[in-house]
C-alpha cells in the first residue's frame, strides 16, 4: 500500500494512512480533533488547517474566502494526502471552550433543583435513591457452620432484612472470597433493593465507610454535562463538562447516523463519547473530589434518541429512514462495564428512555424536570439546541415534535456561525439612524463570530431597522458601509465587525444566504409550535406557560425572538428558562427511584407527532418562513412596532 504519513500540530499526534486520504479522516484516525460541523462536505468551512510541510491535493469551496486560501489556509476535508505531511490545526480550543448550561451547585441552579424536588415530593414521589450500604458482621466458618461464603453473605442479608433472592455480577462473585477474609467477615454490603430482591454491586470492608456517589450527564449532540452526587444526602459534589467529540463527525445527528453507516463509524461515534467525552469528565470530577471511580455506583445518562444507540454501540441507521424506527426505547438492564463508563463496573447505568426517533430521553427529563406532566396548566416547553424539541400540554395530555431546524441556532450552516464560546458575539443592538451595529462578545475578547442568541438579536436588529424585509433580503436602497455586495457569493450581506475589529482579522458578516438558513429554522420552530396547537384545538392565547431550555435559553432574548416570529406573541411574564433540564431530570432520576418510573411513563404518555406526515404543516411552515410571519394578526405588537416606524 502507498502510505504517508501525518504529523498533526501542535498535538505532535501521527497516522499513516493510505496515499489520496482526506485529512479531516485522517485527523480522525489520529485522535486529532478538528471541527466539522458539515460532516466533511466541504460546506461550512469550519475544518480549517495549514500545510506546513509535503504534497497535497485540495478541492476549492466557496466556504473559505479567497483571502484566507492565499494565505495558505486550507479544509481538511478537502484536502488529500500525496505525501508525508505535516500539519497544522487551527481550532484546538473548541472542545473545552464550549459553554454548557449545567447543573453547577450555583444559586440559581440549586433553586431549580429545589424547585424540581419539591415537585417530586408534593406529587408523592418519595426522593430516595435505591441504594443502600448495609453493614454485615458475619460469623467466620468452621467445620460445623460449614455454609459456602456466597450462601453465608445471603443468609446474613435474609437475618437482617428479610431479603428475598439476592444476585450479583461474577466480578463480585470473584473477590467475595477475599474480601470476606481480610476482613474478618465484618463488611459494608453496597445493593439496591427491589421489593424484597436485592441486586449487590459492591462488598467492602465495614472499615471502608465512604459515602455512595452517582454520575448523571446530560449526552448532548453539542456539550455533555455531568454531575457527581452524593446519593445518601443528594448533594452535587463536583460538575464537569465539555464539548461532545463525536462533533468531528457532523453538527447534527443525521450526519453522525450517516458516518455510522460506513467502516468502523459506528464503533468511532462511540469512542468519541464514551472513552473521550464521558470518561474524561468522570476522571476530572473524581480527582478533584479525590475518591477512586470505583466509588460511583449508578449512572444516569439522558440524551436524544440518536445519542442513546450511539453511547451503546447501537446501531442508528433506521432512525434516519422511513418509518425512523430506534432500536429501542426503554433498554434491558445495563452494567457500566458493559457500557464502556469507567465508573465502578457493576454500577447500574439508566438511559431516561425516548418517546420516538427525534424526540429523546433528554426531551423526557426536561418534562420530568418542568413539570408539565404534573401541571393544571397548559404549557408549552421548548428545547433550542442543535436540534429543536417542542412538548406541549399538561397532566391529562403531552403532544410533541421535533422540528427540522438544524443547526443554525448553534451556528451552523452558517458563514460566519460559532457555538457560544469565547469570542463569540453574543448580543447585538443596530442603531436605526446610523445602522452601526453594537455587540458583546463572551469572555470580552475581540469577536471571532456569532453563536445562536447573537444571530437571533442580528436578525431581529436588522428586521426592525429596516435593513431585512420580511424575506430576509437587504435592503440595498439603505446608504451604509455596512451593506455591500459579495461577488464569490453573489449575495448581499451586512458587516457585523470589520476585520481589524476581529481575532483572527476577517470580516464577521451575515448574508441573505445564512439568513434563509436561519428563518426556515425560525419556521420550523414557529410552525411546530403552530401544529401542536391546532392538534390539541388551541391557539396562542391559550398557553399559559412557556418554559425555554437548551444552550441557547439564557441568553435569548425574548423581545427579538417574537419580533423575528421565532416564538409566539405572548406575555413576557409568560416566559420561564429553565437551565439544562437534561440534567435536572436525570438528577432527579439518579436520586428518586419514583422519578426513574415517572420518567418512563412520561415517555409512554407523551404523543409524538410526525410533522412531515401531519396535513397542513407544510402550509404552516411556509407561512412562518417570513419575518416575523405572513399572518401578522398573529405579531399584533411587532405590528404596532412597524406602524411606529413608518408613521402610520
Amino acid at each position: 500500500m502507498d502510505g504517508c504519513t501525518i504529523l498533526f500540530k501542535p498535538q505532535n499526534k501521527t497516522i499513516k494512512v493510505k496515499k489520496g486520504t482526506s485529512l479531516l479522516e485522517a485527523a480522525r484516525k489520529a485522535g486529532v480533533f478538528i471541527d466539522a460541523p458539515c460532516g466533511g462536505s466541504g460546506h461550512c468551512g469550519k475544518c480549517r488547517i495549514r500545510i506546513l510541510e509535503g504534497d497535497y491535493r485540495f478541492e476549492k469551496s466557496l466556504a473559505l474566502p479567497d483571502a484566507d486560501f492565499e494565505k495558505g489556509i486550507r479544509l481538511a476535508c478537502l484536502t488529500f494526502a500525496l505525501s508525508d505531511l505535516v500539519v497544522e490545526t487551527q481550532e484546538i480550543k473548541v472542545v473545552n471552550e464550549v459553554l454548557v448550561e449545567d447543573v453547577d451547585p450555583g444559586e440559581e441552579e440549586e433553586g431549580w433543583i429545589n424547585k424540581a424536588r419539591k415537585m417530586l415530593e408534593d406529587s408523592g414521589i418519595e426522593i430516595n435513591s435505591g441504594f443502600e450500604k448495609i453493614r454485615l458482621t458475619l460469623d467466620p466458618p468452621t467445620l460445623d457452620d460449614n455454609v459456602q461464603d456466597w450462601e453465608r453473605l445471603c443468609r446474613g442479608l435474609a437475618t437482617k432484612c428479610g431479603s428475598g433472592s439476592v444476585r450479583c455480577s461474577l466480578d463480585v462473585l470473584r473477590r467475595l472470597p477475599g474480601t470476606l477474609r481480610r476482613n474478618d467477615f465484618d463488611i459494608n454490603v453496597i445493593l439496591t433493593r427491589e421489593n424484597d430482591d436485592y441486586e449487590i454491586i459492591e462488598v467492602r470492608g465495614s472499615g471502608e465507610d465512604k459515602p455512595l456517589y452517582g454520575i448523571c450527564v446530560d449526552v448532548g449532540t453539542t456539550t455533555v454535562a455531568a454531575n457527581l452526587v452524593e446519593l445518601e444526602s443528594g448533594k452535587i459534589k463536583e460538575s464537569a463538562s465539555a464539548g461532545n467529540l463525536q462533533m468531528q463527525y457532523g453538527a447534527d445527528v443525521i450526519s453522525r447516523i450517516i458516518y455510522s453507516t460506513g467502516k468502523g463509524g459506528l464503533a468511532a461515534l462511540k469512542h468519541a463519547v464514551v472513552e473521550g467525552t464521558v470518561n474524561r469528565l468522570v476522571e476530572e470530577m473524581t480527582e478533584r473530589l479525590n475518591i477512586h471511580p470505583e466509588d460511583i455506583v449508578f449512572g444516569v445518562f439522558a440524551g436524544n434518541t440518536t445519542m442513546a444507540h450511539l453511547l451503546l454501540g447501537v446501531e442508528a441507521a433506521n432512525i434516519r429512514l422511513e418509518p425512523y424506527i430506534p432500536a429501542f426505547r426503554n433498554h434491558p438492564p445495563l452494567k457500566a462495564g458493559d457500557v464502556g463508563i469507567r465508573i465502578n463496573p457493576d454500577a447500574p447505568v439508566f438511559i431516561v428512555p425516548s418517546v420516538a426517533s427525534y424526540v429523546g430521553g433528554d426531551i423526557v427529563a426536561g418534562v420530568l424536570a418542568a413539570g408539565i406532566w404534573n401541571s393544571d396548566e397548559n404549557v408549552l416547553f421548548l428545547d433550542l439546541g442543535t436540534n429543536g424539541e417542542l412538548v406541549f400540554g399538561n397532566r391529562e395530555v403531552m403532544v410533541a415534535c421535533a422540528c427540522s431546524a438544524g443547526p443554525a441556532f448553534e451556528g451552523g450552516e452558517i458563514s460566519c456561525g460559532m457555538r457560544a464560546m469565547r469570542g463569540a458575539i453574543d448580543q447585538v443592538t443596530i442603531d436605526d439612524r446610523t445602522l452601526e451595529p453594537r455587540y458583546s462578545v463572551v469572555g470580552g475578547t475581540k469577536p471571532r463570530g456569532i453563536c445562536g442568541s447573537g444571530l437571533i438579536d442580528i436578525v431581529a436588529a436588522m428586521f426592525m431597522t429596516g435593513i431585512l424585509d420580511p424575506r430576509g433580503k437587504i435592503n440595498t436602497g439603505l446608504k451604509s458601509e455596512r451593506i455591500r455586495f459579495d461577488d464569490i457569493l453573489g449575495v448581499y450581506e451586512y458587516v457585523i465587525a470589520s476585520k481589524d475589529e476581529t481575532e483572527d482579522g476577517r470580516d464577521i458578516t451575515i448574508n441573505e444566504i445564512d439568513l434563509d438558513n436561519f428563518i426556515r429554522a425560525k419556521g420550523a420552530v414557529y410552525s411546530g409550535i403552530s401544529t401542536l396547537l391546532k392538534i390539541l384545538e388551541m391557539k396562542v392565547t391559550d398557553i399559559d406557560k412557556i418554559i425555554i431550555a437548551g444552550g441557547i435559553g439564557r441568553g435569548l432574548n425574548i423581545k427579538n425572538s417574537i419580533n423575528i416570529g421565532l416564538l409566539p406573541e405572548v406575555e413576557e411574564e409568560k416566559f420561564t428558562y429553565i437551565g439544562n433540564s437534561s440534567l435536572i431530570g436525570s438528577y432527579l432520576c439518579l436520586t428518586s427511584r419514583g422519578a426513574r418510573e415517572k420518567a418512563k411513563q412520561i415517555a409512554e404518555s407523551i404523543t409524538y407527532v410526525e410533522l412531515s406526515a401531519f396535513p397542513g404543516y407544510m402550509e404552516e411552515f411556509l407561512g412562518a418562513c417570513f419575518l416575523p410571519h405572513t399572518d401578522m394578526g398573529l405579531f399584533p405588537g411587532v405590528m404596532k412596532k412597524f406602524s411606529r416606524r413608518k408613521g402610520i
